[in-house]
């Protein structure tokens, strides 16, 4: 439930921003990488449960150091993809942030959250990241429509002979 809203939210974020990689880096990456920092909080919560006596610190202390991973992959992405950083650290922030809270905020909740609720969450946020991947993406880095008849569907392919 966590890694789905923070996917959501990420998605949403990622859509105005100028992605360094459109095949690489776009909103179906976005989306498996909050799932993943849901996926990362919920075992490293599960983890600490019953093994230490301040497990929220150690927790907070453990997505510090996720995100201290992720910065270094980001600067080796960098080396081949310019501006991988600048779209991935403030994202995987977000991320686990979001997830790490969710975790945080649902594990203090005396009912478990409905698997139904947890399934549709789910399936909204795979949805939406494979849906919207390639959209939003403008070169200037603004969420915006194309001027009125600058793209044509409907014309014919153009095809020479010889």
């Amino acid at each position: 439930m966590a890694g789905s809203g923070a996917a959501i939210a990420c998605v949403l974020v990622s859509l105005p921003l100028r992605s360094p990689s459109d095949a690489m880096l776009n909103s179906a990456t976005v989306m498996a990488g909050g799932l993943l920092a849901g996926l990362a909080c919920g075992v490293l919560r599960r983890a600490l449960d019953a093994r230490v006596t301040r497990p929220n610190a150690i927790f907070i202390a453990g997505l510090l150091a996720c995100f201290a991973l992720i910065s270094l992959g980001a600067l080796a992405a960098e080396t081949y993809i310019e501006r991988s950083v600048s779209f991935i650290l403030p994202l995987a922030g977000l991320a686990l942030g979001i997830a790490g809270a969710l975790t945080l905020l649902l594990r203090r909740s005396s009912r478990p959250v409905p698997w139904w609720a947890v399934t549709l969450t789910l399936v909204l946020a795979v949805g939406l990241g494979l849906a919207l991947a390639g959209r939003g993406d403008q070169q200037d880095g603004r969420l915006e429509l194309p001027p009125r008849g600058a793209s044509r569907v409907l014309d014919p392919p153009y095809i020479t002979l010889g």
